[in-house]
C-alpha cells in the first residue's frame, strides 16, 4: 500500500528524545535536513550524482525522509525502492538518477538518520556539567519515551540488525561514527562533572561513556521487548549507581520535623 506523502514530515520520523515537542522539535528536525543535503552536495558520499539545485534538494530530502520512515515502519529489509518511490513522490528514474542502488540509499539514510538523531542528543549532553544535571537528563529520556506513541527503541541503534557487512558497510561505517561522536559527547560531559567532583573515584569518564551509552541501548532493547520502560529506567539507574557519587539525602525541614506527632503522647 503506498504512503501518503502527507504523512511525510521531519516530526514522524521517530527520534530518541526531544526535550520539547512542537515547533522546536520541526525547526530541528528541519534544519538537520537543510545541513545534510548540503553536506552530501558538497562531499557526495555514497550518491552517483549529488543535488546541485535547490529543486533537486527538494527531491532527495523527500526521499531520505520517506525512507527513514519506512525503513522505521517495516524494516530496511522489508522496504522496497518502488515504495519508497511511490511515498517520495518520486518515480524510478528519479530514484536512480541519484543512487545506484538500495545499498546506495540505504547507507545515506543511515548517514540522515545518524545526523537527525546527534543534532539532538550532542546539544543536549552540552549543557551537562553535574551530577544532577546527567540524573535529569537520563530521567527525562525516560520520561520522553513512555509518553511517545514511537516504539522504545533506537532510530539509529535498531538499524545495526539489518545492515549486513557485506552489503551495507557505508551504512554501517556511518553507525559507527554516529556512536563515536554520541560516546564522545558523554564522555565530555562527564568530564565536566568530574571537574566538580560528581564522579566517583574509580570512574573514568571514557570508560563510563561507554557504560552508560550501551545502558541507553539496551535498555531501550529490553524496553522494546517489554513495552514497558521499566528496563530502561532500571539500566539507567544502574549505570548512574557505578559513575556518580551517591546524591546528597534531603534533611526534612524544621517546619516538617516540627509537625511530626509526638511519640511521648
Amino acid at each position: 500500500m503506498a504512503m501518503s506523502t502527507g504523512n511525510l514530515s521531519p516530526t514522524s520520523i521517530p527520534t530518541v528524545f526531544s526535550f520539547g515537542r512542537g515547533p522546536h522539535r520541526t525547526k530541528a528536525a528541519t534544519l538537520c535536513t537543510v545541513q545534510y543535503i548540503y553536506r552530501i552536495a558538497w562531499y557526495g558520499c555514497s550518491m552517483i550524482t549529488a543535488p546541485s539545485t535547490d529543486r533537486g534538494r527538494a527531491t532527495v530530502t523527500r526521499i531520505l525522509e520517506a525512507a527513514c520512515v519506512l525503513f522505521a515502519r517495516q524494516g530496511v529489509r522489508a522496504t522496497t525502492l518502488d515504495q519508497i518511490g511511490s511515498a517520495a513522490g518520486a518515480g524510478r528514474s528519479q530514484l536512480y538518477h541519484f543512487f545506484a542502488d538500495k545499498a546506495d540509499l540505504v547507507a545515506d539514510v543511515v548517514g540522515f538518520q545518524v545526523e537527525r538523531v546527534l543534532a539532538s542528543v550532542e546539544p543536549s549532553f552540552d549543557t551537562v556539567s553535574t551530577a544532577d544535571d546527567l540524573r535529569t537528563w537520563c530521567a527525562n529520556a525516560v520520561r520522553e519515551h513512555a509518553s511517545s506513541i514511537d516504539p522504545i527503541r533506537c532510530p539509529i541503534g535498531s538499524l545495526i540488525y539489518e545492515l549486513d557487512s557485506t552489503d551495507h558497510g557505508l551504512a554501517r561505517a556511518a553507525l559507527k561514527a554516529g556512536f563515536a561522536r554520541w560516546e564522545q559527547a558523554i564522555a565530555n560531559a562527564l568530564g565536566r562533572i568530574a571537574d566538580r567532583g560528581g564522579l566517583r573515584p574509580e570512574a573514568d569518564p571514557t570508560r563510563s561513556a561507554a557504560g552508560l551509552l550501551a545502558a541507553y541501548q539496551g535498555g531501550m532493547l529490553l524496553a522494546d521487548v517489554h513495552n514497558d520502560v521499566a528496563p530502561l529506567r532500571h539500566a539507567l539507574d544502574t549505570a548512574l549507581a557505578a559513575t556518580l557519587q551517591p546524591a546528597p539525602r534531603q534533611r526534612p525541614s524544621r517546619t516538617t520535623a516540627r509537625t511530626q506527632p509526638d511519640a511521648t503522647h
